[in-house]
């Protein structure tokens, strides 16, 4: 690594991609891939597919029916789907923190994952489970940071707070002399995530790209817009921290993805409902 890259880092470590996950990239690259070798993969680690089978049966996903077993995730959604929620395990298991500040971070990304990757479908633009993908590690950087800096969770409250010209990664950059974007961008690259994907994690909270998107990826921007609204949804859904994002990117995020902000408003509206509505269902039945 240059050192222009280690600067960026600043010490901080980017865990490495795991094995299973590279050989499950692999297998899915091959013309002879099948639901049986994919299962057998993920049983390779017992702690991934539990989490990966807890997880598919959450609210999130709203199936309508339990699933048992890392066959029936694949037959209910999909090779990519279920990509997606390996990815998902692994990381969590590859950055551990013991700051309680945080115990939301990993609830506030699914959310956000899931509200992107059905925006995507709505709105157009980009695949809906990459939308998901985008959603899942465009925050990833925080809890290295977190790890990394005890003055973090002060930082990232004035970042939260931030309603100035600076952006949010400004405010890290000039107490830290890093982001969690550079930083998410780093472990993205080292995942094997594609340079849209990426390029979008390292401008997610450039708004100026959605505007003038001469030099950015046209997928790049496109993940952003619809990653913003999906941050605010799932905030309000969670009801966590006020996102403030939103109105900051709001008028951009409509000239990118080519509907009113009126029309977008109500859109992140109806996603609300439905991420209420399926969380009370999910507790009604007592799943």
């Amino acid at each position: 690594m240059d050192k222009a890259n280690n600067k960026a880092l600043r010490g901080i470590a980017i865990p490495a991609c795991p094995a299973i996950l590279s050989q499950l990239m692999d297998e899915l690259k091959s013309p002879h891939t099948n639901s049986k070798r994919i299962a057998e993969l993920v049983y390779q680690d017992p702690g991934t597919s539990a989490i990966v089978i807890r997880t598919a049966n959450s609210p999130l996903f709203g199936n309508g029916r339990r699933i048992a077993s890392i066959a029936d995730a694949i037959k209910t959604l999909g090779f990519d789907s279920l990509t997606n929620l390996v990815r998902e395990a692994l990381l969590q298991h590859s950055i551990s923190t013991n700051n309680a500040s945080l115990d939301r971070f990993w609830d506030s990304s699914r959310y956000t994952a899931i509200a992107g990757k059905r925006l995507a479908s709505v709105v157009g633009k980009v695949n809906p489970d990459t939308a998901y993908t985008f959603g899942l590690f465009h925050d990833c950087g925080i809890p290295l940071l977190a790890q990394r800096y005890p003055e973090y969770k002060n930082v990232l409250r004035e970042a939260n707070k931030n309603i100035g010209p600076k952006t949010f990664t400004d405010i890290e950059e000039d107490a830290l002399g890093t982001s969690h974007a550079i930083i998410g961008y780093y472990l993205g690259r080292a995942w094997g995530l594609s340079d849209a994907i990426t390029q979008g994690i390292l401008d997610h909270h450039d708004y100026t790209q959605l505007g003038d998107p001469r030099n950015i990826n046209s997928e790049a921007y496109h993940l952003i817009a619809i990653n913003v609204m999906a941050e605010y949804a799932a905030s309000t859904h969670l009801r966590t921290v006020q996102d403030t994002e939103w109105a900051r990117a709001r008028e951009a995020v409509s000239i990118c993805l080519g509907h009113t902000a009126s029309d977008l408003d109500d859109i992140i509206d109806d996603l609300i409902y439905q991420l209420d509505e399926a969380k009370n269902r999910h507790e009604e039945k007592g799943m």
